[in-house]
């Protein structure tokens, strides 16, 4: 006979709290294994579960419990070999499993046998159970997500780096293009105040997100023209405001406006 089972039969009131403090005993060890910009998206994922499971267990049907095994499959699909010690800690267990109680050693075989109706938590023991886990997650959540950065500042470096990306790759056409050979209706000066526009009025990136190198990368695919001459060139646009220039530009809006009216007629 164990240890334990010459004990004294443990007191129903503190089956809850016993459970709790193993699963949070199973959580830590389960999170230190997962990437540290993954962590709050794996608390998300149990703190989702308890308030799956929360509706399970007010209307226990097939249906409903499937919401929560959808959940777990596709959590495990997409985190893989990540999970490896949430799955050998057995965390799925604390959603509802009927053998919960003793297979995370809360009752012994004998004593667990001799339970009947309460082998399994009544729905007042287990709201009690992940009201206890709730407040422990819900800190280490904040404390996570406090350690983050800022989601803007997220979406901006990622922003920059698929930009930086997509810059990198660009084929740049060999064609040597002379700045008034007539091959596209607008000059390279006059291509690089069309890019001064765009940027200035908010057409695409501007600032750190589209540097003139970038800018001048784009348009050389785009026209022929050279880079290296669209990116000094932006960097003067002053110098390059003349009459001329300026003018060739404004008929190239004019035709567009006329293009675009003539779409926007009622056919």
């Amino acid at each position: 006979m164990s240890k334990k089972s010459e004990n004294k039969p443990i007191n129903r009131k503190q089956v809850p709290d016993l459970l709790a403090t193993k699963f949070i005993k199973d959580y830590t060890a389960s999170i230190a294994k997962f990437p540290q910009d993954k962590k709050v998206e794996f608390l998300e994922h149990l703190l989702e579960s308890f308030d799956i499971i929360e509706k399970y267990f007010a209307n226990a049907t097939s249906e409903n419990y499937k919401i929560y095994a959808n959940k777990e499959n596709a959590f495990l699909k997409k985190h893989g070999t990540r999970l490896k010690m949430y799955r050998q800690t057995r965390m799925y267990l604390y959603y509802g499993d009927h053998g919960l109680l003793i297979e995370k050693d809360i009752y012994t075989p004998d004593e667990w046998n001799v339970l009947g109706k309460e082998q399994r938590l009544s729905a007042d023991e287990y709201a009690e159970f992940i009201d206890l886990c709730r407040s422990r997650l819900y800190l280490e959540r904040d404390f996570f997500m406090l350690r983050q950065n800022p989601e803007d500042e997220i979406a901006e470096k990622n922003a920059k780096e698929n930009l930086d990306g997509a810059t990198t790759n660009l084929k740049i056409s060999k064609l040597k293009r002379t700045r008034q050979d007539k091959m596209t209706c607008l000059s390279e000066q006059q291509t690089v105040l069309l890019i001064h526009y765009l940027k200035q009025e908010r057409a695409f990136l501007n600032g750190e997100f589209l540097k003139d190198s970038d800018a001048g990368k784009a348009f050389a695919v785009l026209t022929g023209y050279s880079p290296n001459t669209m990116r000094i060139d932006l960097g003067d646009v002053p110098e390059i405001k003349n009459k001329d220039n300026l003018k060739e530009l404004d008929i190239l809006f004019a035709k567009l406006r006329i293009a675009i009216g003539k779409d926007l007629k009622p056919k």
